[in-house]
């Protein structure tokens, strides 16, 4: 009877130590989790506007060899020194680690026996707003700090965590910001200290920062927590620029029945100093939009576009995914998204059927003036990213096959089918995080033959390629709609647009309808002489002109492919407009 007493007593201890011992035992093979911890400072100081300090740690490490990276930045940073001008690692004892450079963002360290690297660097934060740097790279002025994640973090490599086993137990990232800025970050907003969680390469990366004067607000839209930080005053309430972040998430909701994440932040800035600038981009499971801070009320329309566009893309760009090596495609990406912004502006009630029409009718413009809008979706899609006309083309001509199409399938199913079908029949088919798979051409093209139909079919391949102008007119017509042309604002040998105005002053965009045009003027002409009189900007032209005769012809000297061409050209014409209307009695139905 003492015995099983004594062995009761022992049995629990027994059971301690042997698991103690295979703990340890673990401990000195390495087979337990080779959990890492990444930590970040952030030093931000008011007298060093163009850069921030970062101090990032790495520990507990268990390997000989360590991989670094950072930078995501779709190439506009070619060499480390752009993004870096001071970097610096070391083990814990402070000795310098061996640094192995494989390419200009990712190394090979050695920690010299230690469990832990600590790099010191230096980050520019001087890169000008544009398109795609004020989303991908970091940006500061005397009042906030702006930066995608992935451009500043420097991390170990994902491939080599993999390879190795090795496991992410902690991220933690720490603000050491001027007196009065506050932290807002994807991440958690108004603290000064995130623990990441989920602690990933994912979460971290996907991550937007802002750190300035801004204010916070938070809302629920069915079990969505949304998060919306901004920056300076806005044209509108803040309460009115969060029910326009609200009317867009229903309306992608309401197509495609779910909200694609459980938490969304949102960064509104209204910092440009050109009223005409904005800028906007999804991130991860956030959006940044850049804006004018000398807007007012009126702009507030324009502008709420942009927000229903962004939103849009957590569907369509994100759960139904091209593959980001294949630029031919953008066109479904950006040019379909285009379209549904309109769209759902209307559904939301933010616009009249007349503006919306308004909306489709300068996207069809673009098409019918620009000299690439007999290309193909896919050639146009392909020159996206290196050429200014191809990346207008691309949303106008995507939009306009988009609305045809829609308004194809509505008159001819009485009002029972739309583009909403294809959408929803390429989320069945494509939906990224089931499989982690992207669509392709051929996939695409299967799921529009098969919500048009034979008979239909051939309506989408004229609209994708050369035919889009005379398609669209004809199911324009086809389903109650007409297209009317009106007289719009003077030009100047038929000039829309003239291109960059620091750079020669070059037809950018020509009305194809203006006499100049007929008599042989084009897109990217240099215009160098009006009658003898150089030009070097658009007041030259003015001049030239003043108290001409607007139906006379003038010799003007351009310069085409390098070679000087004398051209007599009438001077004076109206650009020529569009305007989509129902036709009396009529609708899409």
């Amino acid at each position: 009877m003492s015995a099983r007493v004594s062995w009761k007593v022992l049995l629990p201890v027994i059971l301690f130590i042997f698991f103690l011992f295979l703990s340890m035992h673990s401990a000195r093979t390495g087979t337990s989790e080779r959990g890492i911890i990444l930590e970040y400072d952030v030093k931000v100081q008011k007298e060093k506007p163009g850069h921030i300090q970062i101090r990032a740690r790495v520990s507990n490490l268990q390997t000989a060899l360590l991989r670094l990276t950072m930078t995501q930045n779709y190439g506009k940073v070619k060499k480390l020194e752009e993004v870096l001008p001071e970097i610096s690692v070391h083990g814990g004892n402070q000795k310098p680690s061996a640094i192995k450079k494989i390419n200009e963002f990712l190394w090979e360290i050695n920690p010299g026996g230690g469990d832990i690297i600590v790099i010191d660097y230096t980050v520019n934060t001087q890169y000008p707003y544009s398109s795609l740097n004020s989303v991908r790279l970091p940006y500061r002025d005397n009042d906030h700090l702006y930066f995608p994640a992935a451009s500043v973090f420097i991390h170990p490599e994902e491939k080599y965590l993999a390879e190795n086993k090795i496991k992410i137990r902690r991220i933690l990232v720490n603000f050491d910001l001027p007196e009065g800025w506050v932290a807002v970050t994807s991440w958690g907003t108004n603290r000064a200290f995130y623990d990441l969680s989920p602690s990933s390469l994912e979460n971290l990366n996907s991550g937007l920062v802002g750190v300035g004067g801004y204010r916070v607000d938070s809302f629920k839209i069915r079990e969505l927590l949304v998060e919306v930080a901004l920056l300076n005053p806005g044209p509108v309430t803040d309460k009115e620029i969060n029910r326009t972040v609200e009317q867009a998430l229903l309306a992608g909701y309401n197509l495609f029945g779910f909200f694609p994440v459980s938490k969304l932040f949102v960064l509104f800035q209204f910092i440009f100093d050109n009223p005409g600038q904005g800028s906007g981009n999804v991130v991860g499971w956030s959006f940044n939009l850049n804006y004018s801070r000398k807007q007012d009320s009126s702009d507030w329309l324009k502008e709420s576009a942009h927000v229903f566009h962004e939103v849009f893309h957590f569907w369509n760009g994100t759960i139904i995914s091209r593959a980001q090596s294949d630029h031919s495609l953008i066109w479904f990406t950006e040019g379909i998204t285009r379209f549904y912004q309109y769209k759902n502006m209307l559904r939301s009630g933010v616009i009249s059927e007349e503006k919306y029409f308004q909306y489709l009718s300068e996207e069809f413009s673009q098409v019918y003036h620009s000299s690439r809008g007999e290309d193909s979706l896919n050639q146009i899609s392909e020159d996206y990213y290196s050429n200014r006309k191809a990346m207008a083309l691309t949303y106008s001509k995507g939009c306009c096959l988009a609305f045809a199409l829609d308004s194809l399938l509505q008159h001819i199913s009485s009002g029972k089918r739309s583009f909403d079908g294809l959408m929803k029949k390429m989320l069945e088919r494509y939906d990224f995080r089931l499989n982690r798979h992207c669509y392709t051409h051929q996939e695409l093209d299967g799921v529009f033959r098969e919500v048009l139909g034979e008979r239909f079919y051939p309506s989408y391949e004229k609209l994708y390629g050369k035919d889009l102008v005379q398609e669209f007119e004809t199911i324009m017509n086809v389903v109650g709609l007409q297209i009317v042309k009106s007289k719009g604002r003077k030009l100047y040998f038929g000039i829309i647009d003239f291109g960059p105005p620091s750079g020669p002053l070059k037809a950018f965009e020509i009305d194809r309808e203006s006499p100049a045009y007929q008599v042989g003027l084009r897109e990217e002409d240099i215009l160098l002489e009006i009658e003898g009189r150089l030009l070097n900007d658009i007041s030259d032209i003015k001049k030239a002109l003043n108290g001409g005769n607007e139906g006379e012809s003038v010799n003007l000297v351009i310069e085409r492919n390098g070679q000087k061409i004398k051209i007599r050209v009438p001077w004076a014409s109206f650009e020529t407009r569009f305007e989509i209307k129902r036709k009396a009695g009529e609708n899409l139905n």
